[in-house]
């Protein structure tokens, strides 16, 4: 299968195809090392630190670090990714201080797997609404990098808690 999987995600996104179909991807994140295991940055205002500064205009970001080899993924960004990144751009990207760790409200820790899933913009709407009115800024491939909806899901690796910790609309 030929899975329609977001540019900044082909390396690290290992695809469940029993519960992927054309528009939906379901799966996992596995570093470039092999290793499944991650520190996670974030900015997301669910676990607000009032030390941090966040901005109404940042858009959401999420960066993983890679337990085994310290090598650094995106995730998501919100004011680059997805249809509102994308396609619209109104978010600015949450600087790199902004960004704080994700912790396990069981027992601590801050090292996590990560599953995601992914609703794929539909390509032919896509062709329609951006490629064929602004084709200097979009080419028909892009589709799969305005995905309409994210969901992150985290297990922490020491207590086993699973938390569905993010879904977001993107249209």
């Amino acid at each position: 299968m030929n899975d329609p999987i977001p540019t900044h995600l082909k390396t690290i996104f290992r695809v469940n195809e029993h519960e992927t179909n054309a528009t939906n991807l379901s799966g996992s994140i596995v570093c470039d090392c092999g290793c499944e295991y991650f520190t996670i940055l974030h900015n997301e205002n669910r676990q607000y630190d009032p030390s941090m500064s966040y901005s109404e205009q940042d858009g959401l970001k999420v960066v993983a670090i890679c337990n085994n080899c310290r090598k650094k993924h995106l995730i998501f960004d919100e004011a680059t990714q997805g249809y509102n990144g994308l396609v619209c751009g109104d978010l600015k990207t949450a600087l790199a201080s902004d960004l704080t760790d994700y912790i396990c409200h069981k027992c601590g820790s801050t090292i996590f797997s990560i599953s995601l899933n992914i609703e794929i913009e539909d390509k032919e709407q896509f062709i329609e609404e951006c490629v064929n009115e602004y084709p200097d800024k979009f080419s028909p491939d892009d589709y799969v990098d305005a995905f309409d909806w994210i969901a992150i899901n985290v297990c922490c690796k020491k207590c086993s808690k699973e938390v569905e910790w993010i879904s977001l609309e993107l249209s």
